[in-house]
């Protein structure tokens, strides 16, 4: 310590910023990222490179500044802050079509230098940094859907099948289109498929689903929560009939059947969520290159070797290090070592002598503060308390002069420099900061001349000759830290340089250190040295044995650490994956590929299932299992018609209901003691599996000699009652096939007749659907921009009556001229004024079809395909050149040579596409984009919620003999596999419905609390003890409680909540975002 590192980081800082790609130098705390690119700007000034700082109250142009420097310094949490919040962002760093405030700030993870590294990767490295928000945005709108929910099922029942679609065997809930015009109808809003109104239909399909799918008192129960007490909605397993207390239903579906349970005193839950998390291991994971400096690192190079790959070399000191470092002071008491403290300052304060006391927290740091008052010494206090924090610079400057009484806690460990005599400079900087901003701002001689002038009346220098004479700092730390770093920090506040200087730990039996690892085994030894109150015992031994308990600890924070990075392993992986497909989308990947991708995958996924010859009969053996509580394989019916199936099903429960009724009995009438049997919990899995009405006090009745008969009769008389003629159509030779056109009409409006597929191959089936769709898709294509101007010049203003709606006629023909230029000859300013919209409508649609090339982008793809006939070569200046002419002749595309040089196949196309988008689809590329994003971020926000949920219950699996972490991973693997399919198939039911290009600027990201947790303090090691303890028990780690955030979110079109007047979006929306 004190060896000049801050100094030295200069160095590599330089020559790695000689890339041009983004140095970070990150510090402990904000001050200190000031404080030292402040002090070293001037050397980077002279070498020519740029120097900016990060600090926490920054807004998003001010840090995109910062990051734009060669080199920048900051926090550990702001550039891990950073990082998330970049991953939210909807546009790329230098995205010129978007305000820089909705761009990224980070340019990349090149380089980065960590000082005081030890505290940063290993300290803090054990609690993640976690961006939370709002669950679900609005309680309001499941009671809104709710309700629509309600009055469709009322119309439906006049008319059944016009306005949604009840699947059972899929477990789906669909609204038709006369249904989708209904419910906009009813929500007053002229579309559900615009920016603002997407949640619209994803909230209905639930609500449908928890009336006619989710039954109460067979899906779950409405009751007073076992724990709360608060009526709750509680998931029933289907199979045994037991309440799941804790479980929930993810995707919004829960909240569903709460707002559906509204009235019997159910309240939907508002909570909040991680919206993004990562923790410090695997950020700084990211870099390119690491690299960091402490002086007390040498404690832990394995752990910088096992888990970032980083070498721990130790360079010797400037000067020899001629610190005296004397033995602890160990009392009984915590009382008696207080009051050694303050005899020792009072003795150490009469020579004259320079005092530095550390505390482990501000409370000690009070109270020793009054008992040196008591004592009638003057002394300064430290502590991260406002009122002391801010003179902080202050008071270190002043702590190496003659008599100078200083406490703090770990603030002044680590980065600050205590000169001896004191620092004029610092005083020099307090005494100018209120008139410049910045050290750098300062004029060079005044600043020459303030130091001068506090040197000369201070007598700095020769008071510093005098201090070091005396002996120099004499410090002295009050308890043991859980680290040995931590103390050796303190200690190397003193002796720095060369400088004499001293310093000793005092000790109690009743520290937490000493109290939780040393204390039996000192306490046994001091009692046999039959010690007194009042007496200290001063022991080399002894201090071995306390830094032997501290080594203790440190190993048990590693296994913490690890145990941590493990699980956090899963979620390493996944959030590249997301990250990396939205960053590619940012940076301009082609998103209609994507989305074409997507169908064929859809469309393969869709004819795989429902053209399974054994289709037909897993529909059949799930049906009954629903109706009849037996588990059925679809080989039980295959190959069979329907009063075959009906037999086989009803003769297998049958022969279930003796195995049901026994394991009903046993699980609840089973023990010996007539108290311990549960007849409410027989009588709630009676009625769930059979359909029955009993009630406990019926079965008492009965009693449990005569329950078996009973059970056995009912049974038997509801499998016989049961009809399963629901199931019949299930068993028809074409019902895959009617399924898949179903399926077809329901996704895409495509209508296509089982008659139309029969007899074809699947390949063809295949190959049919997917021109089918592509047609679709083209279509689409011509009609999406017509729509948009429609939509934004000549829509009917909300509540103005018909005859009184202003449109933007001349608005509508200025598009059109400049969006179909070369058709400007069939457009006339007349019709656009006096023809009614539907004409305008026709029109344009049939303008933006001539304007449309004859051939789309498949055409790119046969072309490179001929041109690099499957080889992985890229293309040179020959091919480069035939393709722009090709592109010039086919779409009148301009593609410069240059620019397909040395493409590879995948480049080349990304390249032609995007050029194509461009030209003849500007609009359907925006939405595309949009579209992929929001669906992205949404479905990685559940996803994230899902594998909370997961991680707090997985320990449980240990009672099981399964690894928590191995079922941890295959669970979250499953989990997050099942996102992309949701993903897919909810961009490929959008596309085709959309109604505008802007999905995202409703901004998804409601940022409710950024959080980086510190490790406790106090008592920390036996919180590490609790934690390796709890891990080793259940393979699970403290899940780190989010601060929820309590606003109300504000539409980007409502009246900004300041007052100004304006909408949201023109006034605090900026800064929100």
């Amino acid at each position: 310590t004190g060896e000049g590192k801050t100094l030295v980081a200069t160095l590599p800082a330089y020559l790695n910023a000689l890339e041009g790609k983004g140095v970070h130098i990150v510090t402990v705390n904000d001050y200190l990222a000031r404080r030292d690119c402040e002090w070293m700007t001037p050397i980077y000034k002279a070498l020519g490179v740029t120097a900016g700082y990060i600090q926490s109250d920054m807004d998003p142009v001010a840090r995109r500044q910062a990051y734009a420097c060669d080199i920048t310094y900051g926090t550990n949490s702001e550039f891990g802050f950073d990082y998330l919040r970049d991953n939210m962002k909807p546009a790329r760093w230098g995205d010129p079509n978007f305000d820089p405030y909705f761009q990224q700030v980070q340019r990349g993870l090149h380089y980065a230098i960590i000082d005081e590294v030890d505290n940063i990767l290993i300290d803090e490295a054990r609690t993640p940094l976690i961006i939370s928000g709002p669950a679900s945005d609005d309680p309001r709108r499941y009671i809104r859907a709710n309700d629509i929910a309600v009055q469709l099922t009322e119309l439906q029942k006049r008319e059944p099948g016009k306005y949604f679609e009840v699947k059972e065997k899929e477990q789906t809930c669909h609204l038709t289109d006369e249904g989708i015009h209904k419910a906009e109808e009813l929500l007053g809003i002229e579309s559900m498929y615009t920016a603002g109104n997407l949640e619209w239909p994803h909230l209905i399909d639930n609500a449908l689903k928890a009336h006619h799918l989710y039954k109460r008192d067979k899906r779950y129960a409405v009751m007073p929560h076992p724990e709360t007490g608060e009526m709750s909605v509680i998931i029933i397993d289907e199979f045994t009939g037991r309440l799941m207390i804790g479980r929930q239903w993810s995707d919004g579906l829960h909240q569903a059947i709460e707002a559906k349970h509204a009235r019997d005193g159910v309240k939907i839950k508002e909570e909040t969520q991680t919206l993004a998390t990562i923790t410090l291991q695997n950020y700084f994971k990211l870099y390119k290159k690491l690299a960091g400096m402490t002086g007390t690192a040498m404690t832990e190079a394995d752990e910088f070797w096992k888990i970032y790959k980083l070498e721990v070399i130790a360079i010797p000191t400037n000067k020899p290090l001629i610190r005296i470092n004397y033995p602890d002071v160990i009392f009984r008491t915590e009382k008696e070592k207080w009051k050694a403290v303050v005899d020792e300052i009072v003795e150490v304060h009469r020579t004259g002598r320079p005092v530095l006391v550390g505390t482990t927290d501000v409370d000690k740091s009070i109270k020793l503060s009054d008992m040196l008052k008591r004592r009638g010494i003057k002394h300064e206090l430290l502590n991260a308390l406002p009122e002391h924090a801010a003179r902080e610079a202050e008071i270190v400057a002043q702590a190496g002069r003659i008599g100078a009484v200083t406490i703090a806690t770990n603030m002044a460990g680590r980065g600050t420099d205590i000169i001896l005599g004191g620092n004029p400079e610092t005083l020099a900087w307090a005494r100018l900061k209120d008139k410049y901003a910045s050290r750098l701002d300062v004029p060079e001689e005044e600043w020459k001349r303030t130091v001068e002038e506090i040197e000369r009346t201070e007598k700095m220098k020769e008071e510093g000759r005098k201090v070091a004479e005396m002996g120099g700092l004499h410090i002295i730390g009050t308890e043991r830290h859980d680290a040995r770093r931590i103390d050796n920090q303190l200690r190397g506040r003193a002796g720095r340089q060369g400088d004499p200087g001293s310093s000793r730990f005092y000790l109690s039996l009743e520290d937490d250190l000493m109290r939780i690892f040393a204390g039996e085994w000192v306490s046994n030894l001091l009692a046999r040295l039959g010690m007194k109150e009042g007496e200290a015992i001063e022991s080399r031994m002894v201090s071995r044995r306390i830094s032997a308990a501290q080594k203790k600890v440190e190993e048990r924070h590693f296994d913490a650490r690890k145990h941590l990075l493990e699980y956090d392993e899963v979620m390493d992986h996944q959030r590249k994956e997301v990250y990396g497909a939205r960053q590619r989308i940012l940076e301009g990947a082609n998103c209609k590929l994507q989305v074409l991708q997507m169908l064929a995958k859809q469309i393969d996924a869709a004819c795989a299932r429902y053209l399974d010859p054994d289709y037909g009969a897993a529909s059949f053996a799930e049906f009954a299992a629903n109706r009849l509580g037996v588990e059925f394989a679809p080989d039980d019916f295959s190959r069979c018609d329907f009063t075959e199936a009906d037999k086989t099903a009803k003769d297998k429960a049958y022969h279930a209901v003796e195995t049901q009724v026994y394991e009903m009995m046993e699980e609840n009438l089973g023990s010996e003691d007539p108290k311990e049997w549960n007849w409410q919990a027989l009588s709630h899995q009676i009625n769930a599996r059979w359909g029955l009405k009993t009630s406990d006090r019926q079965l008492r009745q009965i009693g449990k000699d005569n329950m078996a008969d009973y059970l056995r009769e009912q049974a038997n008389q509801c499998i016989a009652h049961t009809d399963l003629s629901g199931g019949r159509d299930f068993l028809e030779p074409d019902w895959g096939l009617r399924s898949l056109c179903d399926w077809m009409r329901l996704k895409f409006q495509i209508k296509l007749s089982p008659q139309e597929l029969a007899g074809k191959e699947e390949q063809e089936i295949k190959k049919a659907l997917h021109q089918a769709v592509m047609d679709l898709y083209r279509q689409r294509e011509i009609e999406f921009p017509v729509r948009t101007a429609m939509a934004r010049f000549l829509s009917d203003q909300p509540g103005v009556a018909a005859g009184s709606q202003r449109y933007n006629r001349e608005g509508l023909y200025h598009w059109a001229l400049m969006r179909f230029p070369q058709q400007r000859h069939q457009l006339y300013e007349e019709a656009f004024r006096t023809q009614p919209r539907h004409r305008l409508f026709e029109l344009l649609l049939e303008i933006s079809r001539s304007a449309y090339p004859a051939v789309g982008e498949e055409a790119i793809n046969d072309k490179l395909d001929e041109l690099f006939e499957g080889s992985t070569r890229p293309a040179d200046a020959e091919d480069a050149k035939e393709l722009s002419e090709w592109a010039k002749a086919t779409f009148d595309l301009d593609v410069p040579e240059s620019a397909l040089t040395k493409a590879t196949y995948e480049q080349a196309q990304q390249i032609l596409w995007n050029a194509f988008d461009e030209r003849y689809r500007p609009e359907m590329r925006q939405m595309e984009r949009s579209l992929l994003l929001n669906h992205l971020d949404v479905a990685w926000k559940n996803h994230l919620l899902t594998m909370d949920y997961l991680r707090s219950g997985i320990g449980l699996r240990g009672w099981g003999q399964e690894d928590p972490k191995t079922v941890y991973k295959q669970e979250g693997m499953k989990e997050f596999k099942a996102m992309w399919e949701n993903i897919e198939d909810k961009v490929t039911d959008m596309v085709f419905r959309m109604e505008e290009t802007e999905a995202f600027r409703e901004s998804l990201w409601t940022i409710g609390a950024t959080i980086h947790e510190s490790v406790p303090r106090t008592a920390a090691a036996q919180v590490a003890q609790q934690i390796v303890a709890n891990a080793n028990a259940n393979g699970d780690v403290k899940v780190v409680e989010p601060i929820r955030n309590r606003r109300e979110k504000v539409g980007r079109n409502d009246p900004c909540p300041c007052g100004s007047g304006k909408k949201y979006k023109n006034c605090h929306m900026r800064q929100a975002v």
